[in-house]
């Protein structure tokens, strides 16, 4: 199992290497690695497979070119001299980006990954307050037992006016939380549960501003213009939405003052 899964990585490597050639063209571009493509790969399982998916090159999926671009469209830009990231489970096609934009600092985090900076598990992150900038985190919630627990860690560590963006994957009208994490797991290396701990809805941004956060949702029209999602590979629900957190100068959750 551990030879497949290191040829499955060699041959990823190879492919990435001879994209440009493969998929040459410029009907599509990613905004990410900033290159132009014939097409972009397939994603998703046999059953439900997504066309127009996967960037050649950086391997980048639709959600990530779509907070890419809204990052970029921030009047006030979402990266500072100072700015402080933490990225949970990072993306390897927005780590590159992330690192290069981060000028204060950029840390990686995950509990289970060993190609992470630190190891921790976010309903309990060994940072103090206010001691962070921007947190991105995306597609993790579904995974953590108590996800308004890590969210009210986020918001702990971020300093007044920091960011978060806490996607998730949308798939019921309302949220659904199960009571009990599955005793199987996904792979001999994905020790994740086989099944997501809970099935958000967009409901979801209630229980971001729960936690303190002025939330907005942001969607793919008001990132780019409708005639541009096929070019960008952002056109098929894949793209989700963004959740966009803002923490307030005056923290309203203390009840001190």
């Amino acid at each position: 199992m551990q030879f497949l899964k290191g040829l499955e990585t060699r041959i990823r490597r190879v492919r990435n290497q001879l994209a440009p050639v493969l998929y040459a063209g410029k009907q599509r571009y990613c905004p990410i690695c900033d290159r132009s493509f014939r097409k972009f790969r397939k994603a998703g399982r046999a059953h439900n497979r997504r066309p127009n998916a996967i960037c050649p090159a950086c391997s980048s999926r639709e959600r990530d070119r779509l907070v890419f671009l809204f990052l970029q469209s921030l009047q006030d830009g979402a990266f500072g001299l100072q700015t402080r990231l933490l990225h949970v489970a990072p993306e390897p096609c927005l780590r590159t980006r992330f690192t290069e934009l981060a000028k204060g600092g950029y840390l990686s985090a995950d509990i289970y990954r060993k190609d992470v900076d630190e190891h921790f598990d976010v309903m309990s992150i060994p940072h103090p307050d206010k001691s962070f900038s921007a947190v991105f985190c995306s597609h993790v919630l579904q995974d953590v037992m108590d996800d308004e627990k890590a969210i009210a860690e986020f918001f702990r560590i971020l300093k007044p006016g920091g960011w978060a963006i806490l996607n998730v994957p949308l798939s019921t009208d309302y949220t659904i939380d199960r009571e009990k994490e599955s005793n199987r797991t996904r792979s001999k290396y994905d020790k994740r549960p086989d099944e997501y701990l809970r099935s958000y809805g967009p409901d979801f941004a209630v229980r971001f501003a729960r936690a303190g956060f002025d939330v907005r949702v942001i969607h793919r029209e008001e990132v780019a213009s409708p005639k541009d999602f096929s070019s960008l590979g952002i056109e098929s629900p894949g793209a989700g939405e963004i959740f966009y957190g803002i923490k307030p100068i005056t923290d309203r959750t203390d009840t001190t003052k």
